[in-house]
């Protein structure tokens, strides 16, 4: 855990400069400045934190207030995903990732499962997530690029299963909400937009990684809209309910 010798705080548009310089230290394919200002701007779902060293520093030549990492994630309803999380390579292996992942985990009330992706040539970051209970869900071929190289999809159960955002209904039910319910038919017409979308940039053979955080983005818009459906239904059933009376 974190301690009183760390400041973890929400990124502000003022860290970018060093967190850019870290986000290029960390990975092949790093994320644009205007990639992390539409997490930090333009994204409601988003959680976007800083590490810094509290007034001892940290040694290593690691001064007051240095950053030290950084976690990004999203939360949507049931589903908590881990975006974007780089440490500062002086500092590695010893136990702030961890930290951070845990924070992350602990944060997503409500959250069911946590979902990320990672490099499969990335050991030190696979083994991390396996302490963290993380397992292998599955294997995205040539996902990632400068080197064309496998991602590992994880997954992480955190609460038991319940499935309230789940439309899985009697199709007699859907029609007569349809029928009832202009709002219900409108959201079933986004739900439909979003899927010709996501199949778009499903065909193409390789993402830019603003195509990858758009993908991510529409996936997340057709679980809000379609949570919102099994709502209607839900409140739909409940008045019929009313309606019938109690049962003689």
């Amino acid at each position: 855990m974190l301690d009183g010798s760390f400041r973890l705080i929400p990124m502000q548009e003022g860290d970018l400069d060093e967190v850019l310089a870290l986000e290029q230290r960390s990975f092949n394919e790093p994320w644009s400045r205007k990639m992390f200002l539409g997490e930090l701007h333009g994204n409601t779902f988003a959680t976007n934190l800083v590490l810094r060293t509290g007034g001892a520093g940290f040694g290593e030549g690691v001064g007051a207030g240095a950053l030290l990492g950084y976690i990004m994630f999203w939360v949507v309803f049931e589903e908590l995903h881990l975006m974007n999380l780089a440490v500062l390579p002086e500092v590695r292996r010893r136990g702030l990732g961890t930290a951070l992942v845990r924070h992350a985990l602990m944060a997503a009330h409500g959250a069911r499962m946590a979902l990320l992706e990672v490099r499969a040539s990335n050991t030190a970051a696979l083994a991390m997530y396996r302490k963290l209970e993380f397992v292998q869900k599955s294997v995205r071929k040539g996902y990632y690029n400068h080197p064309r190289e496998d991602a590992v999809i994880m997954m992480r159960e955190l609460l038991e299963k319940g499935g309230h955002t789940m439309l899985s209904e009697d199709p007699a039910i859907l029609d007569l909400v349809r029928k009832e319910s202009p709002e219900f038919k409108a959201l079933e017409e986004s739900h439909q937009r979003l899927e010709h979308q996501l199949a778009e940039l499903t065909q193409l053979h390789f993402l830019t990684p603003e195509e990858e955080q758009r993908k991510k983005r529409i996936q997340f818009d057709k679980l809000a809209t379609k949570d919102k459906m099994a709502a209607i239904v839900r409140q739909f059933k409940q008045q019929r309910s009313l309606a019938a009376g109690p049962p003689s």
